[in-house]
């Protein structure tokens, strides 16, 4: 029975700590992306008794571990109280009484701990909002439908990449997970080769204007990129034909994945707004997605998301760019898998219809998730928190 959470201490922003990499919690976290939960389980539980001041150990055993213990909830509650825990440990417990409350339908706590995990999180980053809606507005601005019909077809020929798009916690571990399961595919996880790749396009002298030497020149830069790209790919193993991307924030760059690989593949996954921005804010991220700490600032990122992916698909062929919807995909599973297998144009093959199965290393948010059978049950969550998500629906409305 959980009890009456006790008193939370105000953290004081100029407080500092900093909870050195232990080796149980690493080896932890190498356990859990393979799959072995009892025993990162084990190695968390050993580094909490190591340094019980280790908030990055206490939440990643909440966020593991579903049969929850409330000596646990009890002990994050008490370090919480004590003004000399600070810093990333305070950060990683706020967010895991979180999880823990809101496994027991405890909104009001879970999102309590949220809403405070997430300010402190925030005061440490230095975040420019313009700077991204510059970036989405020069992308669309740069590949409009006349160049992008100038140029289709010219890039690299390669068939290899797959890559995954949409915003993070929408299901895109969850398609990437049943394309592993094929046996013609090899799953590389979240990637920032393309980033990398396209930051090192060459400068282009030509004016815009000409439309056809300019394409020339661009034409030219895409297929260095695209060389670039496929270097940095893990090696194919035999019998293996297609490698996933699965980089959220690669949506940015759909229209210059396209015109760098015109026969590669790309998947754009969408969720609920509400259901994938709440599940951002319940998230600390290991790193990136500097807007998803701030309610307001989510909702305002979240639109120019779907702005920027509504520019790509008026521009991109349907037999590139592939549109699934995650709640049909977690209700009506098998027709939708079909489509995405068939889509990266491979046979079907019943393995991906136990997509949990595969034996391979997830480093995303979503490593617990994926490791289990579908369950559809985040399907609507967020309507259990519409009150403390106010300024989120005010900015996705705006």
């Amino acid at each position: 029975m959980l009890g009456k959470p006790k008193a939370r201490a105000t953290w004081s922003p100029s407080r500092h700590e900093y909870t050195p990499l232990t080796v149980e919690r690493f080896l932890g976290v190498q356990l859990r992306e393979i799959g072995k939960f009892d025993e990162a389980i084990a190695c968390f539980e050993r580094a909490i008794a190591d340094d019980p001041r280790d908030g990055s150990a206490h939440r990643y055993l909440v966020e593991t571990r579903h049969n929850d213990s409330d000596a646990h909830r009890i002990q994050m509650e008490a370090l919480l109280a004590d003004p000399d825990v600070a810093g990333d440990n305070r950060i990683n417990l706020h967010f895991a009484l979180g999880t823990f409350y809101d496994r027991h339908g405890l909104t009001n706590d879970a999102f309590e701990h949220w809403r405070i995990g997430n300010r402190l999180r925030r005061a440490q980053l230095a975040y420019d909002e313009s700077a991204d809606y510059r970036l989405m507005e020069s992308l669309r601005a740069a590949f409009s439908a006349t160049l992008v019909r100038e140029m289709r077809g010219r890039g690299d020929p390669s068939t290899q990449p797959v890559f995954i798009v949409g915003m993070p916690r929408s299901g895109t571990s969850l398609v990437e997970q049943v394309l592993a399961a094929h046996p013609r595919v090899s799953a590389a996880g979240e990637l920032d080769a393309f980033e990398r790749a396209f930051g090192e396009f060459p400068n282009i002298a030509t004016d815009p204007r000409d439309v056809h030497g300019f394409a020339r020149e661009m034409v030219e830069g895409f297929q260095r990129v695209g060389a670039r790209y496929l270097a940095s790919l893990p090696e194919l193993t035999p019998g293996k034909m297609r490698t996933t991307d699965k980089m959220p924030s690669n949506f940015r760059f759909v229209a210059a994945i396209h015109l760098t690989f015109p026969q590669a593949k790309i998947i754009h996954v969408r969720r609920d707004p509400r259901d994938t921005c709440l599940s951002c804010f319940a998230t600390n991220f290991a790193d990136g997605q500097c807007y998803a700490y701030d309610l307001a600032e989510l909702g305002r990122y979240y639109r120019r998301y779907a702005a920027h992916m509504a520019h790509a698909r008026a521009l991109l062929p349907s037999d590139v760019f592939l549109e699934l919807e995650y709640e049909q995909l977690v209700t009506d599973f098998e027709p939708n898998a079909r489509r995405i297998v068939a889509h990266c144009g491979l046979a079907w093959d019943p393995a991906c219809m136990e997509f949990w199965r595969v034996e391979r290393a997830v480093r995303t948010a979503s490593v617990v998730q994926v490791r289990r059978p579908l369950f559809a049950g985040s399907v609507g969550r967020w309507r259990a928190y519409e009150r403390e998500l106010r300024p989120l629906l005010e900015a996705l409305r705006a």
